[in-house]
C-alpha cells in the first residue's frame, strides 16, 4: 500500500485498504470546518449511516477534527468515506483505513520498560513505504538503472521510479533496508537522492492551525474592507451629518423615485459579502438540513444574514413601488456588519483554541532534529557524521554528547550517563544508566558522552507513541457530561429559531396594535423592521458552540497537563469523569503496592571467626563473592535478588579474590548446586576443618536454596549456634512475608577429603513496598475513598503488606479470573456515605449478595478503580469503572487500562485524581457559564428589557457576542494550565 501522490503543500491522503470479509477495520480521518456540537452530531449521524459501521465506535473530536470509527464492510473504502463526509458540507483532509488492532500492545515495552532488549525485539516488521527525490535521471535507461539497483537490495519488496516527477517510491522492510541504505544505493550508481519527508504530526497540527487561521484572517479582512465604507456611509454620512451637508446631499441624490445613491452603493457592497463571504454559512446550513436533517450554528447565521439582506431589498422595492422619498428604511449594513463580526469572532476563537494544543506541540518539539551517526570501518576505525533524525535506522550506533537529547530509543553500548527523563515521565530526579540500559527519545543526557544502539526509530519511538496516545485520547469515548451536551445541542438550534420567530411576531403584532409608543422606533425604521431586528438578534446571539466546546477544550488542556506529570489518559472524557468520582479503589499487591522485584531485606552470615577483625571482614566479603557468583548462574527471581545484593555490597571494592565457578546445576523448585574454586590466603578458613590442610586454592561444594532442601542434604548450622534460635529467626522472617534462602558449603581438600556440611548464610527476601505507597493509601483514606487489596499471594504475605500500609480490606489467594469477579462484587456493594451526625456511630450489616453496608445516612453507587501491572490483572482492569496501570507493567495490563502512570510511582495516582477533579470542575463551570450566557443574552436580544432601558441589541453586535461566548469558554479551559501538583 502506497500513499497517493500530492504536492508538498498538500497533506497526503492514504488511499484504500480493502477489508477482507469477517474482519474489522479502523478508519481515521481529519475533518475541517467543525465549529460546534451540532456539527459533531451531524457528522456522527452521517458516519453511523454508512454500511457496517459499529455505532459505538464513532468518535468525532470538535477541536482537532480527528474522527475514528470501526467497520466491517469490504466495500467501504476511503473514497466512499471522503465523499460521504464532504456531501454534508465539511472538508476532509486525510483518510486512513487500517486493520483494527490494539495499538498499545507494544507500548509498555517501548515506552516504559527499563530493561534492555535483544535486537529487533518488539519492533514492527511490517513493510513501510519511503519516497525519495532523485536528481540526474534523464531517460528511461536511468529509470531502469535506479529501479534495478533498488530491487537488488535485501528487504526491498517493490521499487517504482517516476521520470517525470523524479521520484522513487520504495516498499521495504525497515529491519533489512533503511532510508539511508536506499539513498546510498542510488548514489552508488551516480545519481543524487534525498528523502521526501512526510509531514509529522507536529507539522500537521501546526499546518492545519496555520491554514485555518490564514483562511479566517483572509475572510475577516475582506469583510472588514467592506464594513469600513459601509460604516462611513450608513453611520457617519447618513446618520451623523446634517441634511444640508453637501456630502450627505450627494449620497441622497435620487436615481429613480424611491432609490438614492447611498442605497445602491450599500447594495453593491453588501451583495458580494452576503454571497461570497457568507457562502460557507449557506453551504453548511443547506447540506446539514438536506442530508443530515439537523439545523446547526451556520443555519442561524444564514437565516439572520439572509433576513437582513433580503429584508433590505424588500424595503427598497416597496419604496420604489410607492415612489417614497423617505430613504433609509433599508438595512444592508446589518448584514455586512454581522458577517464581519462573526468572522472576527471565529478568528479569535481559532486563535484561542490554538492555545489548547500547546501541550501536545511542546511534546512534539522535544524531538531533536539531528543525530551523530558512528560508523565503524573494517580496521575498527570510527568515523562520525551528522544526519537528520528521519534517517536513523534500527541498530545504528549513535553518539550523544553531554547536554544533548537522545534522538531515538536505544540501548547504551558504551559509557555511563545521568539522564533527565522528566519530559516524558514528569519525574524530576535524574536516573543513572550504564551498559545495556534502555534510553528513550527526547530525554536529556546530562553529564557524559554516551553511545547507544537504536532500537526504535521514527514513529515507533517512545515520544511518538505517547503523542499518539494523547491524541487518540481526544477521540475516546465521551464522558456522560459530554453526551448530555450533545443531546442539548440537537434541540438548541430549532428552539432558538422558534424563539426568534415568536419574538418577531410578538413585536410585529404589538407594533400593528400601537401597543408601544412610536418614540421607541428609530426614525429611519418602520415597526416591521423594528420587530425584525429583535428576531435577527436572537438568531445570531444564540449559539451551541460554547456548550460544545465546554468539555473538549478542558479535556484537551487537561490531558496535556496530565502528560507533564507522567499521567497518560487513554480513556478520554469518560476516564476523566470516572477518575473524578472514584470512591473505591482496588490495589494489586505485587508490582503495584510493592516494587515487583524481590530484594534481600535480611542477611545473616555465619563466619568462622579468626582473631583479626580485618580478616573477619575479608572472610565476609569472600563469602558474599562466592554466593553472588553461584547465584549468577540462575535467572530465578530470588537468585537475582541475592546476586544484586552481593553486587551492591562489593561494588566499592577495588580488590577481589579469585573465585571461579567450576560447575553449577539448578534443581527445579529447590535451588542450586555448584562447585567453586577460591584462590585466596583465606580460602581454607571459611569453614572450620580440623583435618584440612591450609592451601592457597580451595574447592567448595555450595548449595543455595530453600531452607528445607538445604537441611535435607545434611547441612547444619555451625557449632555454637542454637538450632532453636535460628529456626525462630526464620519463622519470624516468614511471618513478615519473606522467602528464605539458605547457603550451605563443604570444603573439598585433595589431601584430607571434605569438611563438615555447614550453613554459612541465610537470607530473608521480600518484595519491598514502594516508598510512596503508605502516603498514597493514607491520602486516599483521608479523602473518604475505600481502599482494598486483592492479590493472589498467600494471606500471610498479603496481611503483612496491608498492615504496613494501613489497608483494612484484604482479599488474598485470588485467581486471575476471580479478580474480575471480586471487582464486580465491589461494584454491586452498597456504599453508604457517612454524615457528620452519624460520624463514629456506624454499624455494619451483611447483605444478601455477600457485601456489607454501613448504617449511615445516604447511599452512593460505588465507582471502582483498579490499579495493577500484570497479565493476571487485565480482566479486573477491564471490569473496573476505571482501569489504571503502572507503567512498568505488562503490555496487556496497559492495553486493558484507561490511565497509565508513566512514572511508575503511586504518588501519580493522587495527582491524577486531583487533576481529573479539576478538569471536571472546569467542564461544569464552562457548561454553567455557557448556559447562563445564553439564558441572559437571549432575553436581552429579544427585547425583554427594552421597555426599561430603551436600548436594543443591534444584530451585528449580537453576532460578535455570539462568538465571544465560545472564546470565553476556551479561555476558561486554559486556566487548567495553572494546575500544580500538590
Amino acid at each position: 500500500m502506497s500513499p497517493a501522490k500530492s504536492d508538498d503543500d498538500v497533506i497526503p491522503i492514504i488511499v484504500n485498504v480493502v477489508p477482507s470479509p469477517n474482519e474489522q477495520y479502523k478508519a481515521s480521518l481529519v475533518i475541517l470546518g467543525i465549529t460546534c456540537a451540532s456539527c459533531v452530531s451531524i457528522i456522527e449521524k452521517t458516519i453511523k449511516s454508512l454500511p457496517s459501521v459499529v455505532a459505538d465506535s464513532v468518535s468525532v473530536n470538535l477541536l482537532t477534527g480527528d474522527t475514528r470509527f470501526v467497520f466491517t464492510d469490504s466495500t467501504l473504502t476511503s473514497s466512499v468515506i471522503r465523499d460521504t463526509v464532504e456531501s454534508i458540507g465539511y472538508d476532509v483532509e486525510s483518510v486512513t483505513v487500517t486493520q483494527h488492532e490494539f495499538k498499545h500492545m507494544s507500548l509498555a515495552s517501548s515506552v516504559f520498560s527499563r530493561a534492555s532488549k535483544p535486537k529487533g525485539d518488539d519492533v514492527d516488521l511490517s513493510p513501510v513505504t519511503t519516497r525519495l527525490a532523485i536528481t540526474g535521471m534523464t531517460c528511461a535507461s536511468c529509470v531502469k538503472v535506479v529501479q534495478d539497483t533498488l530491487q537488488k537490495l535485501p528487504g526491498v519488496l517493490t521499487a517504482t521510479v517516476n521520470l517525470l516527477l523524479n521520484e522513487a517510491s520504495i516498499e521495504h522492510e525497515l529491519q533489512l533496508a533503511g532510508p539511508r541504505d536506499l539513498i546510498d544505493a542510488i548514489e552508488s550508481v551516480g545519481y543524487e537522492a534525498k528523502l521526501i519527508i512526510a509531514q509529522t504530526n507536529r507539522n500537521l497540527i501546526q499546518e492545519r492551525a496555520r491554514k485555518q487561521t490564514q483562511l479566517l484572517k483572509k475572510r475577516f479582512l475582506l469583510s472588514l474592507a467592506a464594513a469600513i465604507p459601509t460604516f462611513v456611509i450608513s453611520m457617519v454620512i447618513i446618520m451623523w451629518l446634517p441634511d444640508d451637508h453637501p456630502i450627505k446631499m450627494k449620497f441622497r441624490t435620487e436615481i429613480i423615485p424611491g432609490l438614492d445613491v447611498a442605497t445602491v452603493i450599500l447594495f453593491v457592497i453588501a451583495t458580494p459579502v452576503q454571497f461570497y463571504l457568507g457562502a460557507p454559512f449557506y453551504m453548511k446550513a443547506y447540506k446539514s438540513l438536506r442530508y443530515a436533517h439537523v439545523a446547526n450554528m451556520e443555519t442561524l447565521v444564514a437565516i439572520g444574514t439572509s433576513v437582513s439582506y433580503f429584508g433590505s431589498i424588500a424595503t427598497v422595492m416597496i419604496a420604489i413601488s410607492e415612489k417614497s422619498k423617505n430613504y433609509g428604511g433599508e438595512f444592508f449594513e446589518t448584514s455586512v456588519f454581522l458577517i464581519t463580526f462573526i468572522w472576527l469572532g471565529k478568528l479569535m476563537e481559532v486563535m484561542a483554541k490554538g492555545k489548547t494544543f500547546e501541550s501536545i506541540t511542546k511534546l512534539m518539539e522535544l524531538q531533536p532534529e539531528k543525530a551523530t551517526l558512528v560508523e565503524v570501518a573494517e580496521n575498527n576505525e570510527e568515523t562520525e557524521k551528522e544526519i537528520d533524525f528521519e534517517l536513523i535506522q534500527v541498530n545504528d550506533i549513535l553518539k550523544v554528547n553531554a547536554g544533548a537529547k537522545f534522538p531515538c530509543d536505544g540501548v547504551i553500548t558504551r559509557g555511563i550517563a545521568t539522564i533527565d527523563e522528566s519530559m516524558l515521565t514528569g519525574e524530576p530526579i535524574p536516573v543513572v544508566k550504564s551498559l545495556g540500559d534502555q534510553v528513550f527519545s527526547a530525554t536529556l543526557n546530562l553529564n557524559s558522552t554516551t553511545w547507544i544502539q537504536a532500537t526504535h526509530v521514527g514513529t515507533d519511538t517512545t515520544l511518538a507513541r505517547i503523542i499518539t496516545l494523547i491524541q487518540e485520547a481526544q477521540a475516546s469515548k465521551k464522558a456522560p457530561i459530554e453526551v448530555l451536551a450533545d443531546k442539548i445541542s440537537q434541540y438548541f438550534v430549532p428552539a432558538v429559531i422558534l424563539i426568534a420567530t415568536i419574538d418577531f411576531l410578538i413585536w410585529l403584532i404589538l407594533g400593528a396594535l400601537n401597543a408601544f409608543p412610536k418614540e421607541w422606533i428609530p426614525e429611519s425604521q418602520s415597526y416591521p423592521v423594528f420587530a425584525l431586528f429583535f428576531g435577527i438578534s436572537v438568531l445570531v446571539i444564540a449559539c451551541p458552540c460554547a456548550m460544545g466546546l465546554a468539555s473538549p477544550t478542558a479535556i484537551m488542556v487537561g490531558t496535556g497537563v496530565a502528560a507533564k506529570f507522567g499521567i497518560l489518559i487513554k480513556g478520554g472524557g469518560e476516564a476523566i469523569q470516572m477518575a473524578s468520582r472514584i470512591n473505591t479503589i482496588v490495589f494489586d499487591k505485587t508490582g503495584t503496592l510493592t516494587r515487583g522485584r524481590p530484594a534481600v531485606v535480611n542477611c545473616r552470615l555465619f563466619i568462622n571467626r579468626v582473631r583479626s577483625d580485618r580478616r573477619t571482614l575479608q572472610q565476609r566479603k569472600l563469602i558474599l563473592q562466592i554466593i553472588g557468583l553461584v547465584e549468577s548462574a540462575s535467572n530465578h527471581p530470588l537468585a537475582l535478588a541475592v546476586c544484586q545484593m552481593t553486587t551492591r555490597k562489593l561494588q566499592e571494592e577495588t580488590e577481589t579474590d579469585d573465585v571461579v565457578l567450576d560447575a553449577a546445576t539448578e534443581v527445579p523448585g529447590k535451588g542450586l548446586q555448584a562447585t567453586v574454586s577460591v584462590t585466596s590466603l583465606l580460602s581454607s578458613t571459611l569453614i572450620p576443618c580440623k583435618s584440612c590442610v591450609p592451601a592457597q586454592t580451595t574447592k567448595y561444594n555450595v548449595c543455595i536454596g530453600s531452607y528445607e532442601w538445604v537441611k535435607s542434604l545434611g547441612f547444619c548450622y555451625p557449632p555454637g549456634l542454637s538450632e532453636e534460635s535460628t529456626t525462630e529467626q526464620i519463622q519470624k522472617w516468614r511471618e513478615q512475608g519473606q522467602s528464605i534462602v539458605v547457603v550451605g558449603a563443604t570444603m573439598m581438600n585433595e589431601v584430607s577429603g571434605s569438611s563438615a556440611n555447614l550453613i554459612i548464610a541465610q537470607f530473608g527476601i521480600a518484595d519491598t513496598i514502594r516508598t510512596d505507597a503508605a502516603y498514597t493509601v493514607n491520602w486516599l483514606k483521608d479523602k473518604g475513598i475505600d481502599v482494598w487489596m486483592i492479590t493472589g499471594d498467600h494471606p500471610t504475605a498479603a496481611n503483612t503488606v496491608a498492615k504496613q500500609l494501613n489497608i483494612d480490606n484484604v482479599i488474598a489467594q485470588v485467581t486471575p479470573e476471580n479478580k474480575a469477579e471480586k471487582v464486580k462484587w465491589l461494584q454491586r456493594r452498597i456504599r453508604i456515605v457517612e454524615s457528620p451526625q452519624t460520624m463514629g456511630k456506624k454499624t455494619t450489616k451483611e447483605l444478601d449478595n455477600g457485601g456489607y453496608a454501613v448504617d449511615k445516612t445516604s447511599n452512593e453507587r460505588p465507582v471502582v478503580a483498579m490499579i495493577g501491572d500484570g497479565i493476571n490483572d487485565s480482566p479486573a482492569l477491564a471490569q473496573a469503572d476505571l482501569g489504571i496501570s503502572i507503567a512498568s507493567g505488562t503490555d496487556i495490563a496497559i492495553e486493558s487500562a484507561s490511565v497509565i502512570l508513566a512514572r511508575s510511582t503511586l504518588k501519580s495516582l493522587t495527582t491524577m485524581i486531583q487533576l481529573s477533579q479539576a478538569i471536571i470542575k472546569r467542564i461544569r463551570i464552562n457548561f454553567v457559564w455557557a448556559f447562563l450566557y445564553n439564558t441572559i443574552v437571549i432575553p436581552i436580544a429579544a427585547g425583554v428589557f427594552f421597555p426599561l432601558s430603551k436600548k436594543s441589541l443591534p444584530p451585528e453586535l449580537a453576532g460578535l457576542l455570539m462568538v465571544c461566548s465560545s472564546v470565553s469558554v476556551v479561555l476558561s479551559s486554559l486556566l487548567l494550565r495553572k494546575f500544580r501538583e500538590k
